[in-house]
């Protein structure tokens, strides 16, 4: 692990309170040398598949030995699981309610350990607050190369929770996929990936429709089309977005997750 190893921490805490400090209080005191990054906190609350998104977004562009945190953790103080899981070159921390769904997906050997050995916790560990209690020190811990395997019994990760991420799926002459986040701006990003649609229209030639909204192709850009404008195209993470040029389009128009996008090809 590097000599400064980096912490990421991803809440839905947001910033009016103190619950991020005090998580990165935690972590400083135990390791004053770690850095910590705030990966992101406006997750809405209690949108765990949200979480999952955004850490399955991100968390590869760190460098290998970051510990990356997630805490949208609805379920606090109940049966869920503490989790770490081990890959080949990260560390994740957090409950086993399916924020880290992609990376189980996107990961070929992943092993997992319940959080249960007290002497990686605070000495009074609340019920509301695992965050502070459980998740940070543990995360402390492991930047000072503890081994995950001290910190609780293997987890068959088979047995992990999984949050169901839709797929698109091929329905006669239409490619059906679905709205699965909204980001800051109101794009909507959907499930459609590069792959899928160049497997189904190998040319481009392709119509999108959404709630009786017809799109003519895709533009290269955010610079193309006119302020006002419905248009679609590869957004950062390769997943096919639809975009109100210059404007908010879950705002104005209200689409959000699960709105079904129809692609099919044009004559």
């Amino acid at each position: 692990m590097a000599d400064r190893p980096i912490i990421t921490l991803l809440t839905d805490f947001g910033w009016g309170d103190g619950h991020i400090g005090a998580m990165k209080g935690v972590i400083l005191h135990i390791n004053p040398d770690c850095r910590i990054v705030d990966l992101a906190h406006h997750i809405a609350p209690h949108d765990v598949m949200g979480a999952a998104f955004v850490l399955g977004q991100t968390y590869a562009f760190y460098p290998p030995g970051t510990i990356h945190v997630a805490v949208v953790d609805p379920g606090v103080g109940g049966a869920r699981k503490p989790l770490v899981l081990e890959t080949r070159d990260y560390l994740f921390v957090g409950p086993d309610n399916g924020c880290f769904t992609l990376v189980l997906k996107q990961e070929q050997e992943v092993q997992a350990y319940q959080l249960v050995e007290k002497r990686f916790r605070l000495p009074r560990v609340s019920q509301t607050f695992h965050g502070r209690d459980i998740f940070a020190p543990a995360a402390a811990h492991l930047s000072l190369e503890i081994a995950p395997e001290e910190m609780g019994p293997a987890v068959d990760c088979a047995d992990l929770t999984r949050l169901a991420i839709p797929e698109p799926a091929l329905d006669g002459a239409t490619l059906l996929g679905e709205g699965i986040w909204v980001d800051y701006f109101g794009n909507l990003v959907t499930n459609i990936s590069e792959e899928d649609l160049g497997a189904f229209a190998p040319d481009g030639l392709i119509e999108i429709e959404i709630k009786g909204e017809r799109i003519k192709g895709l533009k290269s850009s955010y610079a193309e089309g006119k302020e006002g404008e419905i248009i679609a195209l590869w957004g950062s993470a390769g997943l096919l977005e639809i975009s109100l040029k210059e404007r908010n389009l879950h705002r104005e128009r209200g689409w959000g997750r699960g709105e079904k996008v129809w692609i099919r090809r044009s004559r």
